[in-house]
């Protein structure tokens, strides 16, 4: 009898544990859609094309590039610490001017300007989601 309920007690807590872990997500899911990347594109055009470049390659060697190798230190961070990083560090001397949603769009621009596929849900502003989203290398 104490081996059914040792075994019972085992499974009930691993069952509990798999819906209190969240679910790994990467980029590679289709975390954005084409409309919030389109938004971004207009966002960018405004407020970041003017350092970082029209097509998100800077002609300044203080400015990095958006694109390319660049991109690629990104891989495996996860979207919450670029969101911040934008957030907190863009416009330079004008950081946080622009609303938390602006941010999220161009940094969903970037991506899929990086080739990382868009998907049929939006991302929304959630600090807790999008510190479970991983960066994943584009295909």
């Amino acid at each position: 009898m104490r081996i059914h309920s040792a075994i019972t007690c085992f499974l009930l807590l691993n069952v509990t544990l798999a819906y209190v872990q969240p679910v790994a997500r990467s980029t590679s899911d289709g975390v954005f859609t084409e409309e919030q990347a389109n938004r971004g594109a207009t966002a960018y055009n405004t407020n970041c094309a003017g350092c970082h470049g029209s097509t998100l390659r800077s002609t300044d060697r203080e400015v990095p590039n958006l694109t390319g190798d660049s991109f690629k230190r990104w891989i495996g961070r996860t979207l919450g610490e670029k969101f911040e990083i934008m957030r907190d560090t863009m416009p330079p001397r004008d950081e946080r001017s622009l609303p938390d949603e602006v941010y999220l769009d161009i940094l969903m621009f970037i991506l899929r300007a990086n080739k990382v596929p868009v998907g049929l849900h939006e991302l929304k502003r959630d600090p807790e989601t999008l510190r479970q989203i991983t960066i994943a290398e584009p295909k």
